[in-house]
């Protein structure tokens, strides 16, 4: 089998997954990839000896609407894929150009990853949702990360038969320093990814308010966003370090190995990209019983999970880690033991090798 594995995207964590399952597909099958000559990480693929093609893209925003209205660097792209005749095409992220790179090769069975089956409700959200759904219907197979999120693919248009599960594998990014020994550092409590209103980050400064009235602590929050709205209250708190901005793979490794404790207090989710990297460092995760977040962490045994926009339950449970990070930090090896045992890359692979082989099979029965 000829896999096609194509990766549009930049920066963010479709780098590391497009990669990870590149490089685990690739022990198996003929895998060419094709990435965006911006992306991100592309030192890693080069390093790791996979076979990859790097394509153009856009710019910004006013050059993706061109693209869109007038798609020759899509056909372009389309014919560089079929010159090595694949078997099926395996979109890892979605990308606006996903759907027309499909319509173009659709004699060849796609499988599609989809993050989000449930959208954000915000604009942008809007606007990807359209695109990603022609992706869906074009797809011969769809992947979700989580048992919980098929019903809301299901509403989407999807068949339920031809839906299937891919828990993703830790991320591993080697920090640029050494870290610093708990015993040495205050406690530190890290808010990691993009700033939105669905992330909770007002919550969070609500519970830290309060847990700093009895345990020393400090709060790091790394990413870019909007934080107009949290200013005032930022500016009252002292040990809090805020880097408002993206922060680049080279980057992510130094703030988890400085932190004792990662918070993710969303009040909607799907999934998050955010897990797999603290499982990757063996760190204690405090999150919401919302989407499939319930998946990847075990309350009590590699983790906490608790309701949403609940700053009381936040508070107490930033306390119970406090007050005995021994046990905080068992749990974080539990998290990454999980991960390496149950969500592997190995194991994501083989299950997404199951997909592809159902859609090629299926193609040669049409």
């Amino acid at each position: 089998m000829r896999i096609a594995l194509i990766y549009l995207g930049r920066r963010g964590a479709g780098g590391i997954i497009s990669f990870e399952l590149a490089r685990q597909l690739g022990e198996k099958r003929q895998v060419t990839a094709y990435l965006s000559l911006n992306a991100e990480n592309a030192n890693r693929w080069v390093d790791a000896g996979i076979d990859f093609i790097r394509v153009d893209t856009f710019n910004n925003a006013l050059s993706a609407l061109w693209s869109l209205v007038f798609p020759a660097q899509i056909h372009r792209i389309a014919r560089q894929i079929l010159l090595n005749k694949p078997d099926i095409l395996v979109f890892p992220m979605f990308h606006p150009w996903n759907s027309l790179i499909q319509k173009e090769l659709k004699s060849i069975p796609s499988v599609v990853f989809v993050h989000d089956p449930h959208p954000h409700p915000d604009l942008p959200g809007k606007f990807y949702e359209i695109m990603e759904n022609a992706s869906i219907r074009r797809a011969a197979r769809c992947v979700v990360l989580s048992e919980g999120l098929k019903p809301f693919l299901v509403d989407r248009g999807c068949d339920q038969d031809c839906i299937d599960v891919v828990p993703l594998g830790p991320f591993v990014y080697t920090p640029s320093i050494q870290p610093v020994p708990h015993k040495n550092r205050t406690p530190t409590l890290l808010f990691f990814g993009r700033i939105l209103p669905y992330k909770g980050l007002k919550t969070l400064l609500y519970s830290y308010i309060e847990v700093r009235k009895n345990f020393p602590c400090q709060l790091v929050i790394a990413g870019d966003g909007d934080i107009s709205s949290y200013l005032d209250k930022l500016e009252h708190l002292q040990d809090v370090t805020l880097v408002n901005r993206w922060i680049g793979e080279n980057e992510i490794g130094e703030f988890f190995t400085r932190s004792d404790l990662v918070v993710l207090p969303y009040s909607s989710a799907s999934q998050s990209g955010v897990i797999p990297i603290a499982a990757a460092y063996g760190l204690p995760v405090i999150a919401t019983r919302v989407g499939g977040l319930s998946e990847q962490i075990e309350d009590g045994v590699s983790g906490w999970l608790i309701p949403p926009d609940d700053v009381q339950a936040l508070t107490s449970t930033i306390r119970e880690v406090l007050s005995n990070l021994h046990q905080a930090r068992q749990r974080g090896e539990a998290l990454k033991d999980r991960y390496e045992k149950q969500f592997g890359w190995g194991q994501a692979a083989k299950k997404l090798m199951g997909s592809l082989d159902i859609a090629v099979r299926d193609q040669g029965l049409e």
